[in-house]
């Protein structure tokens, strides 16, 4: 019996202590797994920051283009009734001093045209540009973000992984990758 009592008292003592320590550990775990979370939520909140940063940047970049780009559809309006006109004398003049000088003027204003429409296109170019850095940068810097935030919070014992969010910048979308957790 006496046997029994001092296995009995071991066997208490041996699963307290084990039970204790895990008890212990485990509330490390849930420690380190709360860091964890709290890493990602603030890295997430600093990359929506980011992104909402590059769109309202993109947005306002688009409505300035827009405004340019109408007022040089307006020109471009006015050009095409000015050549509709003088094409319209051409064909009805029946002098030729009278003839030259229509074709010297339909000549200035279809090179106006030609040029205006080359400013139309660049104009457009540069908006593109502007526009395909922003998204560029919020994309790399985002990409950054996430695999520190992943590598960081993996010390803890989580697994994260980057999510791809599709994301509008003035006329166009782009994915962006802000961090979720897979497993704990």
């Amino acid at each position: 019996m006496r046997k029994f009592g001092m296995l009995a008292f071991f066997t208490i003592l041996f699963l307290g202590v084990s039970l204790g320590l895990s008890s212990n550990a485990q509330a490390a775990s849930d420690a380190d797994i709360e860091k964890a979370l709290e890493i990602i939520d603030a890295a997430n909140t600093e990359m929506d920051l980011i992104i909402e940063t590059g769109v309202q940047d993109a947005d306002a970049l688009w409505a300035v283009y827009l405004e340019e780009l109408d007022v040089m559809k307006n020109e471009l309006e006015t050009l095409d009734q000015e050549i509709a006109r003088v094409e319209t004398d051409l064909a009805n003049a029946t002098e030729a001093s009278q003839q030259e000088g229509l074709n010297v003027a339909l000549s200035a204003l279809l090179q106006e045209k030609a040029l205006l429409e080359e400013r139309m296109e660049q104009r457009t170019a540069q908006f593109d540009q502007e526009v395909d850095a922003i998204i560029t940068y919020v994309f790399d810097i985002t990409l950054l973000m996430t695999q520190e935030t992943i590598d960081e919070v993996a010390e803890y014992g989580v697994v994260a992984e980057c999510f791809w969010k599709y994301v509008r910048f003035a006329d166009r979308w782009a994915w962006i990758d802000p961090v979720r957790v897979v497993n704990f």
